[in-house]
């Protein structure tokens, strides 16, 4: 019984810190180049500090080739969710105003489906970490959100396939990351 009082306390101590805030819902704008989809929402926590979370949807067409020569290239559909949860902190001292530093997770799983063939392993995912650099500019209730940075990333493919592209090679390891974000203020 006093485990569930002060779990009812604790629910309405932290339902009562987060109500002194606001939040921003976002979408990526520069996500589509990558075929992905994302939106997200930031709220306030704790004076300088927000918490959010992104959410993006991958669709897109890729090229898996193999280092065996007994496995053929493949034209493959890529479809899937990656969840990027993240921890910001805003120097100037008010949450979702200014330039802050963030440090976020992602965690993401998909699916292949190959235009001819099959695969034994139809399988991806990934899990990482970044590390970026932004600034959301706040025009009334809108927000355009700005960031660069870097993200280390281990995916995981099917079988003795990766995937292959001249423009956007795969995200194995340390790789740049920037983009900009626009959001509406609840």
């Amino acid at each position: 019984m006093k485990k569930g009082v002060l779990f009812v306390a604790l629910l309405f101590s932290f339902t009562s810190l987060f109500a002194q805030h606001e939040g921003v819902l976002k979408v990526n704008l520069t996500d589509p180049l990558a075929g992905r989809y994302s939106m997200g929402y930031e709220r306030g926590v704790l004076g300088a500090l927000s918490v959010g979370l992104d959410v993006d949807y991958l669709s897109r067409e890729v090229f898996l080739e193999s280092y065996h020569p007994w496995y053929e290239p493949l034209n493959t559909q890529k479809q899937g969710v990656i969840f990027e949860p993240q921890l910001r902190w805003y120097p100037g001292g008010e949450a979702l105003k200014g330039s802050y530093a963030s440090v976020g997770g992602f965690f993401g799983i998909a699916r292949y489906t190959p235009a001819e063939g099959g695969l034994d392993n139809d399988d991806w995912s990934s899990v990482g970490a970044s590390l970026q650099l932004g600034h959301q500019l706040s025009l009334g209730r809108f927000v355009l959100d700005g960031f660069i940075g870097g993200t280390w990333a281990e995916d995981h493919y099917p079988g003795p396939y990766v995937e292959s592209s001249v423009l956007f090679p795969p995200p194995q390891g340390l790789r740049f990351t920037g983009g900009l974000r626009f959001g509406v203020r609840l």
